[in-house]
């Protein structure tokens, strides 16, 4: 059996021909009538397509598969977690100091 791990990248970095991508964003618009959230995670903004709605504003966690469609990269999105009074301030400088680590 074959298992695919999702990497984490951030949103400026998916270009849409990797497998399984992840990110943490915040929900910046919704369109009802596809179901396509578009999230932000503070190094771009990508349109992630969705089985649920959800608020405007709320901080999400996306794993799924990025594609192209129209020149834009869109994920299909395989599970959405929601990280209600998550402290995304504080993720987001846990991910600099590993990148500044690590790099």
């Amino acid at each position: 059996m074959k298992y695919n791990f999702s990497v984490e990248k951030d949103i400026r970095e998916i270009k849409g021909d990797e497998t399984l991508v992840s990110f943490v964003g915040v929900v910046v618009s919704i369109d009802p009538s596809t179901y396509t959230l578009v999230i932000d995670d503070g190094t771009g903004a990508i349109s992630v397509s969705s089985e649920n709605l959800y608020e405007m504003e709320s901080i999400l966690r996306v794993i799924g598969t990025p594609y192209k469609e129209g020149g834009q990269v869109i994920i299909d999105s395989d599970i959405i977690q929601d990280f209600k009074d998550f402290n995304i301030e504080l993720f987001r400088k846990v991910q600099q100091l590993e990148k500044e680590v690590y790099e």
